[in-house]
């Protein structure tokens, strides 16, 4: 139990407190996941330490499309006539990311470094007036290979800013304030009680574990170790993921085919998994149902990839879509984002369309390097 204590310690000192306000859903990939205790499904999510909501990213070169099967000539990349006129499937997306994906060896190195940006959109409140601001936070997560040495994460908050035109219009109007109130919203669209908390960003700060147990599924720890020990067949990977399914709940789906649609996701974004296991996933999710394309799309950081989509449903949040971003020409994931799509409960508030939270991935690799002191 002392590695799990260890790494929950990391997580919670890492993690900006306001990221976890009343009121809001919790994200599928936010950094709310260490703390909420309806968490099921995992017990943070990989690629900022504290998750690895969530469960949060060096420049990436323009994507490649490589079409499968189409007869014609491979595009040059985005916005090409032929992208335009043949879009690919999620299918096509999905099976490509496989195919570049399985040549994506692991390297030599103690530790896995993975370096994520994350956004949580809040409602907050100065005066009378009330807006949308997103704050972002990013992490630099350092995961002992071995679990024998020290693992660590360097995190910053970034600061919040107004998520729309209109919510700097509100903002500037009230005097564009240094502190906001974060609080939980009303029906009436006033703010509920809540704590004043500041616009602007924080210097890097640094948390260390000893623990090597530092993922979960359902209600099993592994390890990194572990995760380079997962099944690089689909069929073996599905059957490895489902030992774990607990009847979901919380902020997961308790059917067991939308349950293992979102558990297998977490491969792609939010557990730094080898390029074959991850290849695995990809498969996995193109034989599942409700999966479909969005063709070619920008991630948070204006990168564009190819992407897919799928929707989960609660009763705590309403419809919620959870959005991809590929690089096809790597079989890496870019970002993921979550959007409302018929909001209810927590979200009924919001339009259509509302940006809930993101993240995005800047960087993964292998190195003998230490982490840093911050």
């Amino acid at each position: 139990m002392k590695n799990d204590l260890d790494v929950m310690k990391t997580l919670a000192d890492a993690r900006p407190a306001r990221l976890d306000p009343p009121g809001r859903p919790a994200l599928p990939f936010a950094l709310t996941d260490v703390a909420a205790p309806a968490r099921r499904s995992r017990r943070f999510r990989a690629a900022a330490l504290i998750p690895a909501g969530g469960l949060a990213a060096a420049a990436v070169a323009a994507v490649v499309v490589v079409a499968i099967d189409s007869g014609g000539p491979t595009p040059s990349g985005p916005g090409t006539s032929t992208e335009a006129a043949r879009p690919l499937t999620a299918s096509q997306i999905l099976l490509t990311a496989a195919e570049h994906s399985s040549q994506d060896a692991p390297g030599a190195g103690r530790y896995l470094v993975v370096r994520t940006e994350s956004g949580s959109v809040l409602t907050v409140g100065s005066g009378t007036s009330t807006y949308e601001m997103t704050d972002r936070s990013s992490y630099e997560s350092w995961l002992s290979r071995s679990g024998k040495e020290s693992s660590a994460v360097i995190s910053q908050d970034l600061g919040m800013t107004p998520l729309t035109p209109a919510d700097a219009a509100a903002w500037r109007a009230a005097g564009s304030p240094g502190q906001v109130l974060v609080g939980k919203p009303l029906p009436s669209g006033k703010l509920g009680p809540g704590s004043p908390v500041s616009t602007a960003g924080g210097p890097r700060r640094r948390s260390s574990s000893e623990g090597a147990d530092m993922y979960a599924f359902g209600g099993t720890n592994i390890s990194v170790r572990d995760l380079e020990k997962l099944p690089a067949d689909p069929a073996a990977l599905r059957t490895a993921l489902l030992k774990n399914f607990d009847g979901g709940g919380g902020d997961m789906p308790t059917d067991r085919e939308q349950w293992l649609l979102t558990v297998a996701s977490t491969l792609i974004v939010d557990i730094p998994v080898s390029g074959p296991v991850r290849a695995a996933a990809f498969r996995l999710i193109a034989g599942l149902d409700g999966v479909r394309s969005l063709g070619a799309v920008a991630d948070q950081r204006g990168r564009t990839g190819q992407g897919f989509a799928f929707t989960s449903v609660s009763a705590a949040g309403g419809s919620i879509e959870r959005r991809f971003v590929i690089d096809s020409a790597s079989g890496r994931a870019l970002g993921e984002e979550s959007r409302v799509l018929r909001p209810s409960g927590t979200t009924a508030r919001l339009e259509p369309g509302s940006l809930l939270g993101y993240r995005v991935v800047l960087d993964q690799k292998t190195t003998d390097e230490v982490p840093p002191a911050s």
